[in-house]
């Protein structure tokens, strides 16, 4: 039933973003044919003025009315709290892709997408300990086959190359990420604990890019040169929220980034191949360089 309310809240949000002010008929209208609507029931005033209320109280969403000759236009009223909230956002955009795909499922075969191996069946127990500040229990095993069994406070989750990873205070002073596609097995615990003040999710992962942080290091300014059409797709989707565009010639542009050169950015970093070269630090420069070098090396064995 939960599930159910929220993704009509998230319909009534989506389709008001999309489509401005409307009358409730426009509206009701909508909702006939939604896929949400699999019952094909009607959407009554009272229903819908419920709805709005609880978008207010859950989402920090305002549906106002303005008020005409005989005809009443509904409308977001603070689209902001949309866009400043990444939660609300990143929700809000996949039901409107999971509800374009579903009203056309018959073409499914024609729809090709990306599984997320990553232990879903954990996410929601999880979110439930976030919620109460309640530590888990968990079973794991790395690639490595190196295991961990313990009680742990979870601290934030995150969603990183298709895979949930999830946060947690271990111990006082150290902190460690699991992928949820390792976790063997997880119990919440009756045990509370008392969330750190002064602890931001955003800002303990702001200076890297990935999942690996609280590892030390030091945040550098780095500087890459990319060719071909890499370009245009860093200014499309930028690698890094610091990244800024310094240079462009007709042969390449130069990108500056901010962050702790970790092993994911290095990672993303090959990934591009020749189509990206680092200039500085020199240190980073000769680190990628050298791997090119061992990856060279294999090759020519053979």
């Amino acid at each position: 039933m939960v599930e159910l309310l929220l993704k009509r809240y998230l319909w009534l949000i989506d389709t008001l973003k999309r489509g401005g002010e409307m009358t409730y008929d426009e509206i009701a209208e909508r909702w006939e044919k939604s896929s949400v609507n699999d019952n094909g029931s009607a959407l009554s005033k009272r229903t819908f003025y419920n709805h709005c209320q609880a978008v207010a109280r859950h989402f920090g969403i305002d549906i106002e009315c303005r008020r005409g000759r005989g005809l009443n236009l509904y409308s977001i009223s603070n689209p902001e709290a949309i866009e400043d909230n990444a939660l609300t956002k990143w929700a809000l955009d996949s039901f409107s892709l999971g509800e374009l795909l579903l009203g056309n499922a018959s073409i499914a075969d024609k729809i090709l997408l990306e599984d997320i191996p990553s232990g879903r069946e954990w996410l929601e127990p999880i979110l439930k300990a976030l919620q109460d500040n309640i530590q888990i229990e968990l079973g794991y095993e790395n690639f490595f086959g190196v295991k961990f069994t313990g009680i742990v406070s979870p601290l934030c989750v995150k969603l990183f190359k298709r895979r949930w990873y999830v946060l947690c205070q271990v111990k006082e002073n150290r902190k460690r990420i699991f992928s949820l596609d390792r976790v063997k097995s997880l119990i919440v615990t009756d045990k509370k604990f008392i969330y750190p003040k002064d602890f931001v999710p955003a800002d303990y992962f702001r200076d890297v890019f990935g999942i690996v942080a609280g590892t030390g290091g030091t945040v550098e300014n780095i500087v890459i040169r990319t060719y071909d059409e890499l370009p245009g797709y860093l200014r499309s989707l930028p690698m890094h929220h610091s990244q800024r565009e310094l240079d462009s010639t007709e042969e390449y542009t130069d990108f500056s980034l901010r962050l702790r050169p970790s092993f994911d950015f290095i990672q993303e970093l090959l990934l591009h191949r020749d189509q990206l070269e680092v200039l500085s630090p020199r240190t980073l420069r000769d680190e990628v360089a050298g791997i090119i070098t061992k990856m060279k090396n294999h090759y020519e064995k053979k």
